[in-house]
């Protein structure tokens, strides 16, 4: 090298030195280069590790909210505290399939258990009913039972994981609560817990969820080079994930061209020219690997700000002075604030909670290292206040807290559905007045010997719903309902029973003398005209009234005893009030009179059956038609089927006059013009009390009428006591051939399930609904998920209760199969529906 560089010439040194020292200072420069390097390689890990990390926690976050919310809907449910509160009722839960297979084939629970202080109550493993304890498979009972009851203080459920059969799972756990339970009754203490195993196939779905790769579980203490960890309390295992490392890759890249840029230096004195060109090369190469690794960090970041901006709730985090560093773009379009009007601001200024104060809840998850929930309030930009619940944790470095992140759901419309449905379990739809449930909670907590009580039936209401509709016969219940809550004080309670039944309960009403006062003035008031569209209606009231200081006894009997008085009231020519006396139980004789009466009435053909016709939606086409049974009293003149129906079924009665409908409708029907069905209605208690099988093949053969003619209307009450029962029974009617017909469907909380089982092939929807439609959207909704489902399951869906042209235009535009209604026809006799079919057949034979 002496020689290259000439050595022997003083220039020769000069040059040496000076690239002794080039070299010197190039090698330093490098050494220099390599540490930053790896300083920036182990930033870039870090934070891809830490935002990982919240994915995997925003995954599990999110898992555990979903489960908390699906577990909800069965805690927290009226029939739910009805049969497994108390004693478990595994018919209705696993036989019924309220609470049973389903929920491991449809939605994956291995495990479904009712809980207490004393074992389990219910079970159910694998699909399967079980008569296996919770505590057989796990040693975590006692705190599922404490995180639950703790969580009901909440209105929450409770989540977390345990090891369920050696495995780890992921739990949701509630108390079972009823909506309308009074405050006075003891605190439910039954849990309801759902128990889903981790498996791959969950832990794969998962991690797709949030763009991670490579869920697994794992025992281990502490990750893994290369795999973020984050422990599942209560399993004994930890979840594990795959972490991109952009700066380990960033230096397995860059070391290669920095050891030959060394190597270079060395080689710098014999081949200069070469060794700068090298240099500048690896100054290349270096720049365009720190800009890959800038490029994934982009790439990284911006796939976190996509999931801010997409997921439905708004995303924040604060400094450890809790001031707002970071609102996603979600905050501005559900608040109507925009993000920089809050950055900078303290977060308990944005947000309130009046159960606890959000600083010192901070704190203390700052203080545990926990995450947490917290319901709030805020306004939006319009002033008006919102509800919404706060998920955060703290951010923890080194031991430090550096400050809070979170997310922020706005509960408003979840709130206000849940104060819609408290108030509807409690009030009359239509008028908005307390119903049975409301007044029975009024009653029971009434001061004895303190109420009178008065039954009303309103006089001369029946002849408005037939000549004016049943949208003026409601029109007049709303008033009704107006006035007698003008003509009450607050202490008393007006309700509505149904129809136009109503109660009135006056506290502390004083002597008899002040009762008849208030009496009169309320039949007076009510007598006053009302005007409905132009028309003028007037109506009368019958009162029947109880005083509980004379006849104590139990809400039941109270309103029994009303009543009794009621009919006394109407005996006596309307208009007027009777109190109950005991004499007054001569109703029960009259009634019993009636049942004789009917007896002998059937075999003394004082029966007629009408028809109402059922048209295809064209409004045009006569489908089918309903028979409908009438009762030609001889002292009492025509009575509709409610005034005696509900007595034969009280007795044996029902079987004999069921049979008379069917063998007379199967006979009338077989003459018609034309070959259409013929549609009878089953009573629950005459699937109880008679082969109803057997009934109907007598009935088919006798008459002679194709099986295919005939259809059965079945109401859900017909399934509700014998499930097994019932199916075994409409089985056998389908292999005679005959059709079912769910009748008032949407009125019943199973009726889906029903369809589901039960061999069914058209349902009717509930006159309810129909008599809505054009008035509320939510019925219209209603109507046409009935229809679609109808669609999807291949049945006929029928419309009863069709009674203005903008009902029968709705139907036909959703459509709707058939409908049924006074729009079309009222029911009419065999003769008059001949005579329909007749003109239906002429025109069908002149169009074109």
């Amino acid at each position: 090298m002496d020689a290259i560089l000439g050595n022997g010439s003083p220039r020769s040194q000069v040059v040496r030195q000076l690239i002794l020292v080039f070299s010197g200072l190039l090698i330093v420069a490098l050494l220099l280069g390599l540490v930053s390097l790896y300083r920036i390689a182990q930033t870039l890990d870090e934070r891809e590790q830490a935002q990982s990390r919240f994915y995997a926690e925003s995954a599990l976050a999110q898992l555990q909210k979903n489960e908390r919310n699906y577990l909800l809907t069965h805690a927290f449910w009226q029939a739910a505290y009805d049969h497994l509160a108390g004693a478990a009722d595994s018919h209705w839960a696993f036989d019924e399939d309220n609470v049973g297979q389903t929920l491991y084939t449809e939605d994956g629970y291995e495990g479904v258990f009712v809980l207490d202080d004393d074992g389990t109550h219910y079970a159910v493993l694998d699909g399967q009913l079980s008569d296996q304890g919770f505590d057989h498979h796990s040693a975590s009972g006692g705190r599922v039972l404490q995180l639950a009851r703790q969580a009901v203080q909440r209105e929450q459920a409770a989540s977390g994981y345990l090891l369920f059969r050696g495995q780890p799972a992921l739990f949701a756990a509630a108390v079972i609560r009823s909506p309308s339970a009074p405050h006075h009754l003891p605190a439910p203490a039954a849990v309801l817990l759902f128990v889903r195993v981790l498996d791959p196939a969950m832990l794969e779905a998962l991690g797709r969820t949030v763009g991670l790769s490579d869920f697994a579980l794992s025992t281990a203490a502490s990750a893994e080079p290369g795999r973020g960890l984050l422990p599942l309390e209560g399993s004994g295992q930890a979840l594990t994930w795959h972490v991109e490392q952009p700066g380990s890759t960033l230096i397995r890249t860059v070391v290669a061209p920095f050891a030959v840029a060394l190597l270079v230096i060395v080689m710098f004195m014999l081949v200069f020219a070469r060794q700068a060109m090298r240099t500048s090369a690896s100054i290349d190469r270096s720049h365009r690997q720190l800009a890959a690794s800038k490029s994934a960090l982009e790439t990284s970041e911006a796939r976190f700000k996509a999931v801010a901006e997409a997921a439905s709730d708004w995303i924040w985090e604060t400094d450890a002075q809790q001031h707002l560093t970071y609102l996603s773009a979600r905050f501005a379009e559900l608040t109507g604030h925009t993000v920089a009007q809050w950055l900078q601001r303290p977060l308990k200024q944005l947000l309130d909670c009046d159960t606890l104060d959000i600083e010192a809840w901070l704190h203390g998850l700052a203080a545990s290292e926990a995450s947490g929930n917290l319901r709030c309030q805020y306004r939006d930009r319009a002033g008006q206040q919102r509800e919404c619940r706060i998920a955060a944790r703290a951010i923890i470095e080194q031991g430090i807290c550096k400050g809070f992140r979170g997310t922020c759901s706005d509960i408003t419309d979840e709130v206000a559905a849940h104060a819609q449905i408290q108030h509807l379990s409690l009030h009359d739809a239509l008028t908005g007045l307390p119903n049975r449930n409301k007044l029975f909670r009024f009653l029971e907590q009434a001061e004895a010997g303190q109420i009178a009580l008065l039954m009303l039936d309103l006089d001369n209401f029946k002849p408005i719903n037939d000549s004016l509709g049943h949208s003026a016969g409601d029109a007049v219940l709303i008033e009704v309902a107006l006035r007698l809550g003008q003509m009450t004080r607050d202490s008393d309670l007006v309700a509505r029973l149904g129809g136009d039944e109503f109660i009135v309960v006056l506290a502390r009403p004083g002597q008899q003398e002040e009762v008849d006062r208030f009496c009169l003035r309320l039949i007076e008031t009510l007598r006053q005209p009302i005007t409905l569209d132009g028309h003028t209606v007037q109506i009368g009231v019958s009162l029947g009234v109880v005083l509980s200081a004379q006849y104590p006894a139990a809400p039941n009997e109270l309103i029994r005893y009303a009543d009794v008085a009621l009919y006394g009231a109407k005996q006596a020519g309307k208009n007027t009030w009777r109190y109950f006396s005991p004499q007054m139980n001569a109703a029960l004789l009259e009634k019993r009179t009636l049942e004789r009466e009917l007896r002998e009435g059937i075999p003394r053909n004082e029966l007629v059956l009408h028809f109402q016709p059922r048209y295809k939606v064209d409004g045009i086409t006569v489908a089918s038609a309903e028979a409908l049974v009438r009762w030609r009293h001889p002292r009492l003149g025509l009575l509709r089927p409610d005034r005696f129906i509900p007595l034969a079924e009280e007795s044996d009665l029902i079987v004999q006059l069921g049979n008379w409908v069917l063998r007379e409708a199967c006979e009338r029907a077989r003459a018609w013009p034309l070959a259409v069905m013929v549609s009878v209605n089953m009573s629950p208690a005459q699937f109880r009390r008679s082969d109803v099988v057997r009934d109907v093949a007598d009935a088919l053969r006798c008459s002679g009428l194709p099986a295919q003619r005939l259809e059965l209307e079945i109401t859900e009450n017909v399934m509700l006591n014998d499930v097994e029962g019932a199916l075994h029974t409409m089985t056998a009617l389908k292999e005679l051939g005959v059709r079912l017909n769910m009748d008032d469907f949407g009125t019943g909380y199973s009726s889906l399930g029903y369809l589901r089982t039960y061999p069914f092939d058209s349902i009717k929807i509930d006159k309810r609904f129909v008599q809505s439609l054009g008035k509320s959207d939510s019925d219209r909704s209603v109507v046409q998920a009935i229809i679609n489902l109808g669609n999807a399951m291949g049945m006929t869906v029928t419309a009863e209760g069709v009674e203005t042209p903008e009902q029968l235009a709705l139907l036909s535009d959703d459509q709707c199969h058939e409908v049924q209604g006074f729009l079309l026809s009222k029911p009419v006799e065999n003769q008059v529906l001949m005579r329909l079919m007749e003109a239906g057949k002429a025109a069908d034979r002149v169009m074109p």
